[in-house]
């Protein structure tokens, strides 16, 4: 297993991995390379009435998208809607600590929760996604292939930081990074030589990031299943350069 790792997502999601990292006596360092920042809500999106009809499947797409959804949740909550749901669950368990009924997939993912049986195919419903700034398209665009009618409201942005220790870091042998999502696969990469992207190892949590991190130049990638805990830790124990198969 790895003995050394960078943790970049953003500041207060990194501490429950960290915990399991460091009980199995890997060192770690938290290196947010985005921070989330909440929009100006009552600029950006039309008025929260039109988002409440009952026969609205509403979708939230992170954490942050609770964080940061403004007078959504407290309404939501009191209209007890039935056809909430997240996109994995440390979402939906968000959500139902603030009084909102909540489904969602066993592992965590936009392909776990489309593959779910209420989202398939015909399936001519009015959805709002609840999201940041350019996030992922993918739950609109398959939902509208499917016959649905999708809205976003977009309530939070990913803003990219600068590590100015980064390349101390990979030299102190911090040269395994986990990354899951492609905005910290950007991130990281405006730090990054060309060697040095051939250089670390990367851990990334769904294939679609590791097609992206491949086109980028990196050469050592970890595929853990999924982006929880469990599927994290999983991911570790496998061998960078014989993608799949486990240490001895």
């Amino acid at each position: 297993m790895i003995k050394k790792i960078l943790l970049t997502r953003p500041a207060g999601f990194n501490d429950e991995i960290a915990a399991a990292l460091q009980a199995r006596k890997i060192q770690v360092v938290q290196a947010p390379l985005v921070q989330i920042q909440g929009l100006n809500l009552v600029t950006s999106q039309q008025p929260l009435d039109g988002y409440l009809d009952p026969e609205q499947y509403i979708i939230f797409t992170s954490q942050n998208a609770i964080d940061y959804a403004g007078d959504l949740i407290p309404q939501l909550a009191l209209a007890a809607k039935t056809n909430v749901f997240a996109v994995g669950p440390a979402t939906k368990m968000r959500l139902e600590a603030l009084g909102i009924l909540a489904i969602a997939p066993d592992r965590p993912g936009s392909e776990p929760l489309l593959s779910l049986p209420v989202f398939a195919a015909p399936f001519a419903k009015k959805v709002l996604i609840v999201t940041g700034r350019l996030g992922r398209d993918y739950l609109e665009t398959t939902l509208q292939d499917r016959g649905a009618t999708v809205a976003r409201y977009e309530c939070y942005e990913r803003v990219p930081q600068r590590i100015e220790n980064l390349d101390a870091l990979i030299a102190e042998g911090y040269d395994a990074i986990l990354v899951t999502s492609t905005d910290i696969l950007q991130a990281l990469s405006s730090h990054l030589s060309e060697v040095s992207r051939r250089r670390v190892v990367l851990c990334v949590t769904a294939s679609r990031i590791a097609d992206v991190a491949r086109r980028l130049g990196y050469i050592q990638l970890i595929e853990a299943p999924d982006a929880s805990v469990s599927g994290i830790l999983e991911g570790l124990t496998r061998d960078p350069s014989n993608q799949g198969a486990e240490f001895p």
